[in-house]
């Protein structure tokens, strides 16, 4: 189900969540992971937001690192987060 986006993909995507989302970024975040980019299900986005909640930072920062890691390693970490 979930969709594996490229490294270009994935900053663009969360370029797209921190141009956008000024303010607050986490209504845009879930919009374009889950809905529109499709690349993971409700299900899992609630998972990686809530570990992100509990662990010490801005939540859908930790969400970008953690989500980044799963498609793409130490490098999708630093590409997600370097976009956001």
């Amino acid at each position: 189900m979930d969709k594996v986006p490229g490294k270009l993909e994935l900053f663009l995507g969360y370029a797209k969540i921190g141009l956008l989302g000024f303010g607050g970024v986490g209504p845009w975040s879930r919009h374009v992971i889950v809905e529109e980019r499709k690349w993971l299900s409700e299900r899992d986005y609630a998972e990686v937001l809530g570990l992100g909640q509990i662990l010490p930072g801005p939540n859908v920062g930790n969400a970008s690192v953690m989500i980044g890691r799963r498609f793409h390693g130490l490098a999708g970490s630093l590409i997600a987060t370097s976009g956001l």
